[in-house]
C-alpha cells in the first residue's frame, strides 16, 4: 500500500487538485466578466458614437460660420442645412448620414 502512494504520485494528485481549483476559479471568473460586459453593452446599445456626434457638431458650426461671413450669396446653403438640422432633429436621419449631408454642404461652401 505504500508502494501506491510514493511522494511522486502524492505530488501528481496535489498538482492534480491545485490545478482544477486555479481553472474552476478562471472560468468563473471569466463568466463573471463576460456577464458584466454584456450588461454595459446592452445599456450602451442606444448610444450614439460620441466622436462622430462631435464632429457633426464641429461641421454644423463650420457650415454657419461660412453662411454667415456674407462673402457670397449662401442662401442655397442655408435653406438646405436649416432642412438637413430640422430632419436630423426630429429623427428623420441617421447620424452617418447626417455626417455625409454635412460633408456635401461643406463642399458646396469650400
Amino acid at each position: 500500500m505504500n508502494e501506491i502512494f510514493t511522494t511522486s504520485t502524492a505530488s501528481f494528485f496535489y498538482f492534480m487538485v491545485a490545478g482544477s481549483v486555479i481553472v474552476y476559479l478562471i472560468l468563473k471568473f471569466d463568466k463573471a466578466n463576460r456577464q458584466k460586459l454584456n450588461k454595459v453593452l446592452i445599456q450602451a446599445k442606444d448610444v450614439q458614437p460620441m466622436l462622430m456626434r462631435k464632429s457633426a457638431q464641429q461641421k454644423l458650426h463650420t457650415l454657419k460660420m461660412a453662411t454667415h461671413d456674407g462673402k457670397t450669396d449662401r442662401t442655397l446653403v442655408e435653406k438646405q442645412l436649416d432642412e438637413l438640422v430640422a430632419d436630423y432633429d426630429k429623427g428623420h436621419i441617421s447620424l452617418p448620414d447626417y455626417c455625409n449631408k454635412l460633408n456635401r454642404l461643406l463642399a458646396m461652401t469650400a
